[in-house]
């Protein structure tokens, strides 16, 4: 079996939108599961309509997420929507749902009620701040994640507003989570013949990236400010200026690189000198320090101090931006950009699984859906003839 078939018979229930279901349950079909994406009639996932920017008049924030994956488009308000859903539940391995707490219960599609019909379902349920708890029926975005954490407040200039992240680090992460819990949760059932509840949130996996940084104000009582980009804990490391404005971001992250980093700016005296002997010491006058590499480093231009520097092993780059990314020979060497067949888009491509097991990755079976494309499919497997899907389309039941 490969890597991409890992999941090959394992049938997911998608009932997620925005970012972290979405990435989950695409990560599941990017290994081989039959994902299936419910969504509201007329609506469908909100990152549809996330634009610009689109291609070919298609949100690609929409198509980031959704590859692998069969949609069908079912009113849940409705009782006989419910039904349908129900019964693809019982037919599922897997259900991702990232509704409010207790929201499902209300249409009888609580993890209980689900569990007890189907007992070897993996529930997988992914809310803002956690199925318990005074800030339980919150709603919640990565930002607001970023801000309530504290993330925002440490990340920007010091000078400065706090700044959000420029990526869904909280969204993707949780994607990331809720997956390796499914996994375990799957493997685990091989074993007692049960399924399991499985419960994450944005906030928990905002938490989680703040481990070091709660652990260290824990220790301290002193909370992490504003840095830039440096940080409290190493020097040098940070973004140096250069002659064209482009600037070299550099990690001497002990003191082997320092002393590299120093003889490829021809700065060697630094390496002796009293202030600078270790990484305790330069923490401690990193102004001092930085003061005498940036004016070095602003005699040259970017690309030409990260030619120098990493002729010496120093850990740095230019700053770069996404379109050079895009035309990366790295990036092009681990094929992480896969392309992916679709019937309006010639070009697609898309990032891929970023790991590989024995030389291969997931693989893009099917394009990202457009809404309720699998509809009549769906419904013909649970058994619903053509009049009876007429009907359902009819009462606005399905699209």
């Amino acid at each position: 079996m490969t890597f991409a078939a890992t999941f090959e018979g394992v049938r997911v229930v998608d009932l997620t939108r925005n970012f972290a279901g979405p990435y989950c349950t695409m990560t599941l079909g990017d290994l081989g599961a039959d994902v299936i994406k419910i969504e509201s009639p007329g609506v469908g996932d909100d990152t549809r309509a996330w634009v610009p920017p689109a291609w070919n008049g298609i949100s690609t924030s929409y198509l980031s997420a959704n590859r692998n994956k069969r949609a069908i488009a079912i009113d849940l308000d409705t009782d006989e929507g419910a039904t349908i859903v129900r019964e693809l539940v019982q037919r599922a391995d897997v259900l991702v749902e990232s509704f409010r707490p207790g929201s499902l219960d209300k249409r009888g599609l609580g993890a209980t009620a689900l569990r007890t019909a189907n007992p070897r379902l993996v529930h997988c349920s992914i809310s803002a701040f956690g199925a318990v708890g005074p800030m339980r029926d919150s709603p919640g975005y990565d930002p607001v994640l970023q801000a309530y954490s504290g993330i925002m407040d440490m990340t920007g200039e010091p000078d400065r507003p706090p700044v959000r992240l420029g990526i869904g680090a909280i969204d993707l992460g949780t994607a990331a989570w809720a997956t390796i819990a499914i996994m375990a949760a799957l493997a685990n059932r091989e074993v007692t013949g049960q399924g399991a509840l499985v419960e994450t949130s944005l906030f928990e996996i905002a938490t989680w990236w703040l481990s070091y940084h709660l652990t260290g104000y824990l220790a301290t009582a002193h909370a992490p400010t504003r840095q830039g980009t440096t940080t409290s804990m190493i020097a040098p490391y940070e973004l140096y200026p250069t002659a064209d404005d482009v600037g070299v971001m550099v990690a001497a992250a002990n003191d082997n690189l320092f002393h590299s980093f120093m003889t490829a700016t021809g700065l060697t005296d630094l390496v002796t000198d009293p202030r600078f002997t270790s990484n305790t010491l330069r923490v401690k006058y990193r102004d001092e320090l930085r003061g005498l590499i940036a004016p070095r480093m602003r005699e040259r231009k970017a690309v030409e101090w990260e030619t120098a520097l990493r002729a010496y092993a120093v850990p740095c780059s230019r700053v770069r931006g996404v379109d050079e990314l895009a035309d990366d020979e790295q990036l092009e060497a681990l094929g992480l950009l896969e392309p992916c067949p679709h019937p309006l888009i010639d070009d697609l491509r898309l990032v891929g699984v970023p790991v590989s097991v024995d030389g291969t990755r997931g693989r893009s079976r099917l394009a990202p859906p457009a809404p309720g494309e699998h509809t009549d499919a769906v419904l013909t497997e649970l058994g619903r003839s053509a009049e009876q899907i007429a009907a359902l389309r009819s009462r606005s039941v399905v699209a």
